[in-house]
């Protein structure tokens, strides 16, 4: 099976305080949550977008979901690709990622490589903060959430704009609970709505 599978995206210019309004589809299995995120509470198990009061609004396309290490393309509105994000490399220990680094609060550390590949033709901005751990009852543990051990990892993925052509790569790590199966490195927007997803082992 082909380790890239085309996702396609829409990109919005958005102002500073103003939540980017990206979507992401893909050709894969499909299971996303609702504009801004689940429902509040560890208990939503819904993975279909909320119902709109408004029956001229389509909703969201759900978001794509992969296995590690493959890699979805995202595309602006019009088809046109801005770059390759691939998750590979997942890891679950409880051991510190050195010796002056904290045990996970939560039992196990997650880390995953990130690769950004900029195929468009402008810059293309990418974060650690924009990748989440998502339990399946919809539970999210943020980059940095836990254990100061996430950031005892060596080439941690920083805050980057990653010119046309140029790729990146650099590790996330997250405090997790080894007790979840089901968990889900996310790929989400600046509201908070998963974009990508990619299966943990």
């Amino acid at each position: 099976m082909s380790s890239r599978i085309r996702v396609t995206g829409v990109v919005l210019a958005v102002l500073a305080l103003a939540a980017c309004n990206t979507t992401v589809r893909g050709t894969g299995t499909q299971s996303g949550v609702p504009t801004g995120g689940p429902p509040p509470g560890p208990t939503s198990e819904s993975s279909q977008p909320a119902p709109s009061g408004d029956p001229d609004v389509t909703p969201p396309p759900e978001a794509a979901v992969f296995e590690i290490g493959e890699t979805g393309t995202v595309t602006d509105e019009s088809g046109n690709p801005l770059a390759d994000i691939t998750v590979a490399d997942a890891v679950q220990t409880a051991d510190p990622p050195d010796e002056f680094s904290d045990p996970p609060t939560n039992g196990t550390f997650l880390s995953a490589t990130v690769t950004v590949d900029n195929i468009g033709g402008d810059v293309f901005t990418v974060a650690p903060f924009d990748f989440m751990v998502r339990y399946p009852g919809g539970t999210r543990v943020e980059y940095g959430e836990g254990s100061a051990g996430v950031f005892g990892y060596d080439n941690l993925l920083d805050v980057s704009e990653v010119d046309a052509g140029a790729t990146i790569t650099g590790v996330i790590a997250f405090d997790v609970d080894p007790e979840v199966a089901g968990k889900q490195i996310v790929y989400a927007d600046l509201s908070g709505r998963v974009l990508g997803a990619w299966n943990v082992p």
